[in-house]
C-alpha cells in the first residue's frame, strides 16, 4: 500500500525531514534507510525511515512502514 501524503519524520540522524510517500509492505521486506524505491507512478525516491510494526496477540498483520523522500 502506498500513501502519497506529506508528513514530517525524523531521519536516522534525528533531523526533521519531509516524507512525501509512505509504503506499507510485508514484514519480511528488507528495505534499509537510503534504499532506492520506485513508486507505482514511476517516481524514484529513497527510504528515509523504516518502522517494523508488530501486534503480538492481536488479530492484525505485521508490516513494515517505509517513509520515502
Amino acid at each position: 500500500m502506498v500513501a502519497e501524503v506529506i508528513r514530517t519524520v525524523r531521519s536516522r540522524e534525528g533531523r526533521e525531514v519531509v516524507s512525501t510517500a509512505q509504503v506499507i509492505t510485508a514484514p519480511d521486506v528488507d528495505c534499509p534507510a537510503d534504499s532506492r524505491i520506485t513508486l507505482p507512478d514511476g517516481r524514484i525516491t529513497r527510504a528515509l525511515t523504516v518502522s517494523h510494526h508488530t501486534a503480538p496477540g492481536l488479530p492484525v498483520p505485521q508490516s513494515v512502514e517505509v517513509a520515502a523522500e
